[in-house]
C-alpha cells in the first residue's frame, strides 16, 4: 500500500468522524454540554478534511478553500467546548460570523494570488483557538480533574505542529491542490492529526466522567443545606489536618459553634426561616475564615472549624469575628427582627491526643459560653473570670 499525504487526509477524515461518534455516545451517558461542542468539532473537522481530500484529488480549488475553513472552525468549536466546560458563556453566532468572514478573506487572498497567505492565516487561527482552549482549562484548574493536564498537552502539541505548517506556508511548500510531500510539515500535520483526533476524544470523555464522579463524591461529603462538610467528612478531614500539623510541628486549633436559641427560632418562625438562619451563619462565617480553614457541620445547629497552623489566640480572634458577623447579618431576616446570635468555644489541639479530644475541649468551652449568658466566646484553657478579656458580648 502506498502511503502519501492524500491517503493520510482520507484516514484523518474517517478517524475524526469516528471520534465524533465516540463523543456523541459518551454524551448519552454523561450529559455534559461541552461534549456536544467537542463532538461537533470532530464532525466539522472530518467534513473539512474530506473536502480538502476531494479538492486535492480533483484539483477543485473551492473545495480546498471550504475544507480549510472548516478545519479552522474545528479548533473554534474546541475552544467553545472548553468554555462551556468551564461554565462560561459561548456565543455561536459570533463564531459563525467570524468564520464566514474568514472564508471570504480566503477567497479574496486566492483571487489576489496570495495563496501562501491562506495557509498561514488558517494555521494562525488554529493556534490562537488551541491556546485559548488551554487558557480556559487553566482557569478551571481549581476543580481537581486529572484528565485536564493531558488534554492541555495534546492541545499544546497540536498548536506546535501548526507552527510548522506556517513555516511551510511561508516557504510556499503547501500547494492549493495536489498532495504535498509526505516528509513536509504538512505531511506531519496530517499524521499528527490522526493521533490528535483519538487522544482528544479519550481525554475529553475522561475529563467529563471525572467531573461527574467528583460531583458524586462532593455531594456525599457535603451537608445538603449549607454546603459545608458533613459530619463524616469533617472528622476525616480534621484528623488528616491534625496529622499534617503534627508532622510539621505546627499548631492547630478548633472552634465549636452553636446557634443560640435555635429551637425557639424554628418554633416561632418556622423551619424555612430556621434553614435560612443556618445558611446565613455559614455564609457570614466563611467570610472571616482563612482559605485553608476547614468548616463542617456535625449537628443540627452545631458547627466546627479546624484552623491548621493557628494558635488558640488566633482561633479566638477568628471566632469573635464570626460571632460579630453573624449577629450583624441575622438582625433582620425576611422583614422579621430575629437578632440571632451564636456562642463559641475555642481549644488548641496540642492539648489533646486526637481530634475528638480537641473537639471535646472546645465543646466544654462552648458549654461555658452558654452557661455564662450565650452570645460570647470562651477558651478551653481560659481561667479568667467571666468579666475578663477572654469573653465578648455582642449588641
Amino acid at each position: 500500500m502506498h502511503l502519501d499525504v492524500v491517503t493520510l487526509i482520507a484516514a484523518g477524515s474517517f478517524v475524526a468522524a469516528l471520534s465524533g461518534l465516540l463523543l456523541t455516545g459518551a454524551w448519552t451517558q454523561v450529559r455534559e454540554p461541552a461534549i456536544l461542542w467537542w463532538a461537533a468539532a470532530d464532525y466539522v473537522f472530518a467534513a473539512g478534511i474530506a473536502l480538502v481530500f476531494y479538492g486535492s484529488a480533483t484539483e477543485a480549488v473551492p473545495a480546498v478553500l471550504a475544507g480549510s475553513t472548516l478545519s479552522s472552525l474545528d479548533t473554534g468549536l474546541v475552544w467553545a467546548g472548553t468554555r462551556a466546560f468551564g461554565h462560561r458563556p459561548v456565543r455561536p453566532m459570533l463564531l459563525a460570523v467570524g468564520f464566514g468572514l474568514w472564508f471570504a478573506l480566503a477567497a479574496v487572498l486566492f483571487a489576489a494570488g496570495w495563496r501562501e497567505s491562506i495557509g498561514t492565516a488558517g494555521f494562525a487561527i488554529c493556534i490562537v483557538f488551541l491556546l485559548a482552549a488551554n487558557v480556559e482549562l487553566w482557569r478551571g484548574r481549581a476543580e481537581p480533574l486529572k484528565a485536564r493536564w493531558p488534554l492541555t498537552a495534546v492541545f499544546s502539541l497540536h498548536a506546535l505542529i501548526f507552527v510548522g505548517g506556517i513555516y511551510d506556508s511561508i516557504l510556499q511548500r503547501v500547494p492549493i491542490t495536489g498532495g504535498p510531500p509526505l516528509n513536509s510539515w504538512f505531511g506531519l500535520i496530517n499524521f499528527e492529526g490522526l493521533v490528535y483526533a483519538i487522544a482528544t476524544a479519550i481525554f475529553m470523555i475522561l475529563i467529563a466522567k471525572e467531573r461527574v464522579e467528583h460531583g458524586y463524591l462532593s455531594a456525599a461529603e457535603r451537608d445538603a443545606l449549607t454546603g459545608v462538610a458533613n459530619c463524616g467528612a469533617f472528622f476525616a478531614g480534621a484528623e488528616r489536618l491534625l496529622d499534617r500539623c503534627r508532622g510539621q510541628d505546627a499548631p492547630l486549633s478548633v472552634i465549636e459553634f452553636d446557634l443560640d436559641g435555635f429551637k425557639s427560632i424554628n418554633d416561632s418562625h418556622g423551619h424555612a426561616v430556621g434553614d435560612k438562619v443556618l445558611r446565613i451563619f455559614v455564609e457570614s462565617t466563611r467570610g472571616v475564615l482563612r482559605p485553608n480553614d476547614f468548616f463542617g457541620r456535625h449537628g443540627g445547629e452545631e458547627f466546627a472549624v479546624v484552623l491548621p497552623g493557628a494558635t488558640v489566640e488566633t482561633a479566638y480572634v477568628i471566632a469573635e469575628r464570626a460571632c460579630r458577623a453573624f449577629a450583624e447579618a441575622s438582625r433582620t431576616i425576611d422583614g422579621r427582627r430575629l437578632n440571632a446570635t451564636v456562642s463559641a468555644g475555642v481549644a488548641a489541639a496540642a492539648l489533646a491526643e486526637n481530634f475528638s479530644a480537641a473537639l471535646e475541649a472546645a465543646d466544654r468551652a462552648l458549654y461555658k459560653a452558654k452557661s455564662r449568658g450565650r452570645n460570647r466566646v470562651e477558651r478551653a484553657d481560659d481561667r479568667r473570670s467571666s468579666d475578663g478579656a477572654s469573653v465578648i458580648r455582642l449588641a
